[in-house]
């Protein structure tokens, strides 16, 4: 949609507008790196679109948008570093063009920055003290959901409950706070911020488990297709497929760093004949479905039908 494609170029323009810093010269290029590569910036969209939801005219939101974003970018630039992926959106990771000290650096600057910007932003001291307490929250709770996932891949059997548990940690919290953040700038109430918070998780759920779905069939989402087969990510298709699978041989090839095509088939197969891939479809349906029914009671508005928009577009991208 135009408007939300104006939302973007809005907050590209904002983060560009904070990241100017030139000394040290290499940490600011890599500050940079991964900002200038573009995204959705589906989270500070949704930050905005939920401002506006409950009645916000301006563009108060847009600082807090950016500061999502950029906290989004750290947690990429040191989850690349902790994985060793070697791409991150069709380019070379921060680490492998600048080395993993800056690149830790640079997302360290970047976690920082974030917090820089909402305590300068344009707000009441109350509610500068509000989203500063709620993003250092949600930062915490991504590390302790990046902690379990590294944790899972060394433990044989994890438990659905406890991957929900994780990815609600390390993805959906972003959601959650875009959303419940903006609600709380454009003074919504009560009821209205709950919504969106509830939405923005729920979002953010089945954005993830959508996410782990394409990983393995093959579409293009920034990052080597497979890459969590052969990590041994402990994925609900994983999960799902160890217990329901008759045929067991496609385990000795799941974490297998070097596993071939041929073997990446075979535990494709096995995701697919073991109904592992339709139940991660239905429960990420079902995760957006719960977001969508969560505002109802938000008025009607262009805002809201953007909301109900990116719920759907969570799963149903790249097919």
């Amino acid at each position: 949609m135009d408007w939300l494609n104006e939302l973007r170029e809005e907050i590209n323009e904002a983060i560009n507008g904070y990241l100017t810093e030139q000394d040290p010269p290499v940490l600011y290029e890599a500050v940079r790196y991964l900002p200038a590569a573009g995204g959705k910036r589906l989270r500070p969209i949704m930050a905005i679109l939920a401002y506006k939801a409950v009645g916000g005219l301006y563009a108060a939101a847009t600082p807090f948008g950016a500061a999502l974003e950029i906290i989004h970018t750290f947690t990429l630039a040191h989850d690349d570093i902790m994985d060793q992926d070697q791409q991150r959106r069709g380019m070379p990771a921060i680490h492998k063009k600048f080395g993993e000290a800056t690149a830790i650096l640079a997302g360290d600057t970047l976690f920082a920055k974030a917090f820089e910007i909402v305590s300068a932003s344009r707000l009441s001291p109350k509610v500068i003290a509000t989203l500063t307490h709620h993003i250092a929250v949600m930062s915490r709770e991504i590390c302790e959901g990046q902690q379990m996932d590294m944790q899972f891949e060394k433990q044989q059997d994890v438990a659905e409950k406890s991957f929900c548990k994780m990815i609600e940690k390390k993805t959906a919290r972003l959601f959650e706070y875009a959303c419940f953040g903006g609600a709380i700038i454009g003074g919504g109430s009560v009821s209205e911020q709950d919504a969106l918070r509830t939405y923005g998780k729920n979002v953010g759920m089945a954005f993830q488990l959508w996410d782990d779905y394409l990983d393995i069939v093959g579409k293009d989402i920034g990052k080597p297709v497979g890459s969590d087969i052969r990590e041994g990510k402990k994925t609900l298709v994983f999960i799902y497929a160890k217990t329901n699978a008759v045929e067991r041989d496609w385990l000795s090839y799941y974490g297998k760093q070097d596993a071939t095509p041929t073997e990446l088939q075979r535990v494709l197969q096995a995701f697919t004949d073991s109904g592992a891939l339709d139940y991660a479809i239905g429960q990420s349906h079902q995760y957006a479905d719960i977001a969508k029914r969560a505002l109802n009671v938000l008025p009607d508005s262009r805002a809201k039908q953007a909301l109900l928009d990116i719920a759907t577009f969570a799963v149903t991208r790249a097919i």
